[in-house]
């Protein structure tokens, strides 16, 4: 008892301290979240006081578990004598519990302090923010909330037996029943709490129409599935329960982590109207299990689901990086081609502009030299501008930032990002990376020489005049080497193309630049290794191989 008032008195300085600092609640504040609170709670307590256990005050369906553990994750410890306090008032004017003053401060402080501990453990131990709801949150709420709520189950039921207010005999069923109560609660409205801030944070994409009509499947799917787990009376209890899975996935699928917690809730609300008043507790509870189980299959379910469209998102948004990178870094590689490409028709300007002075120098009266010769130096300025338009967006050469990579996994990202379009040219990419190392490369850099021999292999492959078209790419280690190879069963090489090949601005694409096999040149040789090209077999094709040093002394930047 003693104790429990140390506590107590340290809790109250402790909010003290809080009130006082420097952006802190204020006082009134403080008050108003904390009276607004309790009555909830005791609302909540009043409304769900189902399936009680002897006069304990335990109860298999506790949402105010959720509520109090949003508070403290929210505004913090100094709101554990606010729980407190609405622990303590529920048990003396809802469930009216037989305690004596020792049992009643010291049972409930010792909730507080668990819960308090159990918010802390999230925050603190796994940076838990019920603000977000990406995969690692949600795994850190499934797996500690049931750890957690056990614990304190225990440690609550076995002061009640300490105290006399339950019997030593129902102590096992009194923990299992909080535990159940507690954590259902929890691990149902929680996330509901979480996909809300997550959509206050950012707006729902989907169309209206859409949500509409998911919606309906969904509702359609529960009632379906209730229906059958309730209507035929032949059937065991629990023997349809796995058709609230369906609706359950439907929704995370669809809707993700959101949608999950928004149908696991809708599911667990329609179940207990149906089973509240009709069923004895061992079967509440048993149903309590199943939908835990549920919720914990449509949450992880659907924070997946949200994982994989932040990762298509930022795969995408890597590509286009990838792309504008290529554009900035091919001027520095292609400076010395650009040079050469517009020296000529400037220095034919040049001439052709001499020319007009002499010409109107030594015989002004014959216009028509001297516009013709103007004419030529204008043709070759519009020569020299269209070189130079072809290259206006490319500004600046990337450096080179080198670190472990995995080439597989490198390889497979790309062939990933190929795949629609290979698709669409009735392409297929197969990949061969059982021996796949890992090298130190600029990972950006080698991405773009990938996706430069990839493209070209399929568009060469859709040409090819033994459909169906393929493209093989390997990765490998070759003596103390990686090994890439690009395969392709296209046409082949031409012998004009082969010669010239990775020069700039040689291409057979009657749209391209001929800008990236000479890029990825100059990316490879910059990593210190080497890239080039044969044929594939006696019915053409074409294969390029880059060599590449596992731990190379790359360059920083040219």
């Amino acid at each position: 008892m003693a104790g429990a008032i140390g506590r107590l008195t340290g809790w109250i300085a402790a909010v003290k301290g809080d009130l006082g600092r420097p952006g802190g609640p204020g006082l009134v504040q403080y008050l108003a979240v904390s009276s607004g609170f309790t009555i909830v709670y005791l609302i909540l307590e009043w409304l769900t006081r189902v399936h009680e256990l002897e006069a304990s005050g335990i109860t298999l369906w506790s949402p105010v578990k959720a509520l109090s553990l949003a508070l403290l994750l929210l505004r913090g410890m100094a709101y554990v004598p606010a729980l407190f306090l609405a622990l303590l008032l529920s048990d003396i004017l809802v469930y009216a519990v037989p305690k004596g003053p020792g049992s009643l401060v010291v049972t409930n402080l010792a909730v507080a302090l668990g819960y308090a501990g159990l918010a802390s453990l999230l925050a603190r131990g796994f940076n838990f923010s019920i603000k977000r709801a990406d995969l690692r949150n949600v795994i850190a709420l499934l797996f500690t909330v049931p750890a957690g709520t056990f614990i304190i189950a225990s440690i609550f039921c076995g002061l009640l037996v300490l105290f006399g207010n339950l019997p030593a005999s129902t102590w096992w069923e009194a923990v299992t029943r909080l535990w159940v109560g507690d954590t259902v609660g929890i691990i149902i409205l929680l996330p509901v709490a979480m996909a809300a801030f997550s959509w206050a944070q950012r707006p729902i994409e989907a169309r209206p129409r859409v949500i509409l009509l998911n919606s309906t499947i969904f509702l359609i799917g529960v009632s379906v599935a209730l229906w059958l787990i309730f209507s035929i009376e032949e059937a065991d209890d629990y023997q349809f329960f796995y058709l609230l899975f369906l609706p359950a996935s439907w929704a995370a699928m669809r809707g993700g982590f959101a949608g999950a917690a928004a149908g696991v809730c809708v599911v667990h609300l329609a179940l207990l109207a149906s089973i509240t008043w009709n069923y004895p507790a061992s079967t509440f509870m048993s149903y309590q299990l199943l939908v835990l189980a549920l919720a914990f299959n449509g949450l992880l379910l659907g924070a997946v689901v949200d994982e994989r469209q932040r990762s298509d998102g930022l795969l995408r948004r890597q590509h286009a990086e990838v792309a504008r990178m290529t554009r900035h870094a091919a001027a520095g590689a292609m400076g010395v081609s650009l040079a050469h490409q517009i020296s000529q028709p400037l220095s034919n300007v040049a001439m052709y502009l001499h020319v007009s002075r002499q010409l109107l120098t030594a015989s002004p009266a014959q216009p028509e030299q001297v516009a013709s010769s103007i004419d030529k130096a204008t043709s070759q300025l519009r020569h020299a501008k269209e070189i130079l338009e072809r290259l206006r967006d490319f500004v600046s050469r990337g450096t080179l930032q080198p670190a472990p990579v995995d080439l597989g996994a490198l390889a497979r990202k790309v062939a990933a990002l190929a795949e629609d379009d290979a698709r669409a040219q009735g392409v297929s990419v197969r990949l061969d990376l059982a021996s796949a190392p890992v090298a130190v490369v600029d990972a950006l850099q080698l991405e773009q020489v990938l996706i430069n021999l990839i493209n070209n292999a399929i568009d060469a492959a859709a040409e090819s005049g033994q459909p169906p078209g393929s493209v093989m790419v390997r990765v490998a280690k070759a003596d103390h080497r990686a090994r890439i190879e690009v395969e392709d069963n296209g046409p082949g090489m031409s012998d004009l193309v082969a010669d010239r090949l990775f020069e700039p601005f040689v291409t057979t694409k009657q749209d391209g630049m001929g800008l990236g096999l000479a890029l990825s040149r100059e990316l490879i040789n910059a990593h210190g290794g080497t890239i080039n090209w044969a044929t594939a077999g006696p019915n053409g094709g074409t294969r390029f191989v880059i060599d590449l040093p596992l731990d190379p002394e790359v360059a920083r930047g040219p």
